[in-house]
């Protein structure tokens, strides 16, 4: 990923990724916030917690004390978190205390400006100085997260990274109730990288794991695994109230919104990028899913991307959900070490992120196929808690804004939410028995007027 986006050669960008960070912390809120940090960025770069010297020293509410290349402030307040190479012109004041969700999402950001200290060059780095997180900017106020939430009837689809980070935003809201785990795929070497739940060596299903290592952060929240999909779900019990969405698939989310739930959250990245966030509730006057993931003439890069990594034609992808037995020996004839009876029924996309991670996938240009940096993906869970937060309290019906669009690598600012119209021809949205099948399925749902 690093080589893609500096345009250099993967030796170079390996070099530049072996590199160090130390944190020293003050007391209380800053403590935590360190915590968070070095979970959101030790997946990209080395944690030295007692070092002799570190390329990074990050110094939150304390003077710096260790022999350090660089170094950044952070100085966290009520409304905002800001990072800054330039140490404070006065005497920090004790850090205030932060929601955790607003701990988390400033702390995504802050290992942002931490890589791109580290690793000059990155394109998308922001020369923001000092790099200010206003929580009011994205609705992270503190009435909206005291906002208690009760789930009932709701379904998360996708137990990746953004599933993962969803719900490690999600226990720090006053959360209650049932929740569904629904993912087909088992865990690959490939994704503790991204996924903070997941451990080096999982290889269970990823929806099994994640209910079973988030569980104890849910005291009131029951969270009940399926291995399977979405549509498999709605197929055993009918209907899904509402889905929180955090599959990687635009083909996927499209499926989703043609299975009729009558509320939907929505997170998504591109590359390292952007993050997109989207909500709506039935009926609905704006954007559908569909709307937002509508079908693009490139659509097959993915499975492209896929079958060119692994040796494969295009069809195969494309008309196979899972690999067979014939693909599975077509495989192992282009990859060492793989077990040709443990591929079969395995996710292409899934073997796909595994090779990725083990760099041992190259496209046919020879450059590595690398998966992206894990506070992108954290961020966008952490701000899918907060739409669901946002639900909860109102807020988000109060301007109709259903879109998030903004830049992991920029301060957020409160431009990044608008309102995203209908999609004129959408495929759910732009057929007359659309409506006609939702109110089939939810008989309380009025036509809008």
């Amino acid at each position: 990923m690093l080589a893609h986006i500096l345009g250099i050669g993967e030796d170079e960008a390996a070099a530049r990724l072996e590199q160090s960070f130390c944190i020293t912390a003050g007391a209380g809120e800053a403590v935590l916030f360190a915590d968070e940090l070095v979970a959101q960025l030790e997946r990209t770069v080395t944690h030295t917690p007692q070092p002799d010297r570190c390329d990074l020293e990050i110094a939150i509410h304390a003077e710096p004390r260790q022999d350090a290349g660089k170094r950044l402030y952070v100085t966290i307040e009520a409304d905002r978190v800001s990072v800054s190479r330039q140490p404070p012109h006065t005497d920090a004041k004790a850090p205030a205390n932060l929601h955790g969700i607003q701990r988390m999402i400033a702390a995504c950001y802050a290992a942002s400006v931490a890589l791109s200290t580290l690793i000059e060059g990155i394109e998308q780095a922001s020369a923001a100085d000092p790099f200010v997180i206003r929580f009011d900017a994205l609705g992270a106020t503190a009435d909206v997260l005291a906002t208690p939430v009760r789930l009932h009837d709701t379904v998360l689809a996708g137990a990746g990274a953004v599933g993962n980070g969803f719900l490690r935003a999600a226990r720090h809201l006053a959360i209650s109730g049932e929740l569904t785990i629904a993912d087909p795929k088992v865990v690959g070497a490939g994704n503790p990288n991204r996924c903070l739940y997941f451990k080096i060596g999982d290889a269970d299903a990823k929806a099994e794991t994640l209910a079973a290592r988030a569980q104890p952060d849910f005291p009131g929240l029951t969270l009940r695994p399926h291995i399977g999909t979405f549509q498999e779900v709605v197929e055993k019990q009918g209907c899904v109230r509402r889905v929180i969405v955090g599959t990687d698939s635009r083909t996927a989310r499209r499926s989703i919104q043609s299975s009729l739930p009558l509320e939907v959250f929505d997170a998504s990245t591109t590359g390292i990028s952007e993050v997109i966030v989207h909500s709506h509730r039935q009926p609905n006057l704006n954007a559908c899913l569909s709307c937002i993931y509508p079908h693009i003439p490139d659509e097959l890069a993915r499975a492209r991307d896929i079958a060119a990594g692994l040796g494969l034609e295009l069809n195969d992808v494309v008309s196979n959900e899972r690999i067979d037995a014939r693909i599975a020996r077509i495989l192992v004839t282009k990859h060492t070490g793989l077990d040709e009876a443990a591929l079969i029924g395995k996710a292409f996309d899934s073997l796909f992120k595994e090779l990725c991670s083990e760099q041992a996938l190259l496209l046919p240009t020879g450059e590595q196929v690398l998966a992206p940096f894990a506070f992108v993906s954290n961020l966008a869970g952490a701000l899918l808690a907060l739409e669901l937060a946002r639900f909860e309290s109102g807020k988000r019906f109060q301007d109709e804004r259903n879109y998030l669009f903004l830049s992991p690598w920029a301060p957020p600012h409160g431009r990044a939410r608008r309102i995203r119209p209908r999609l004129p021809g959408c495929e759910f949205c732009g057929r007359p028995t659309a409506y006609e099948a939702l109110t089939a399925v939810w008989p309380e749902l009025r036509r809008p007027q």
